[in-house]
């Protein structure tokens, strides 16, 4: 039992950490630097409140229709790439 708990604590903490990393890279820097200027473009710079990289000062709800945004951009964008493209 505690050679299974030696085992399994640091691949707990690797896979935590990769988890986070993939959640930090792709929803904060991907998907905030696509919906940030669509959102700024479309309400001609009154939304988001925050500047482009100031994310963590973001509220809960800004920050989930920025992303969103980015979200729906970026599989429409990777649909219209495959459909028309055939990549």
């Amino acid at each position: 039992m505690e050679l299974l708990d030696f085992v399994a604590r640091p691949l707990f903490a690797l896979g935590r950490f990769l988890l986070w990393l993939a959640w930090d890279f792709f929803v904060y820097t991907i998907l905030w630097g696509i919906g940030w200027p669509i959102w700024r473009f479309f309400t001609l710079g009154r939304f988001p409140h925050v500047g482009f990289r100031e994310y963590e000062e973001a509220g809960a709800v800004e920050a989930l229709m920025v992303c969103t945004a980015g979200l729906i951009v970026l599989l429409g964008t990777l649909w219209v790439l495959a459909r028309y493209l055939g990549i």
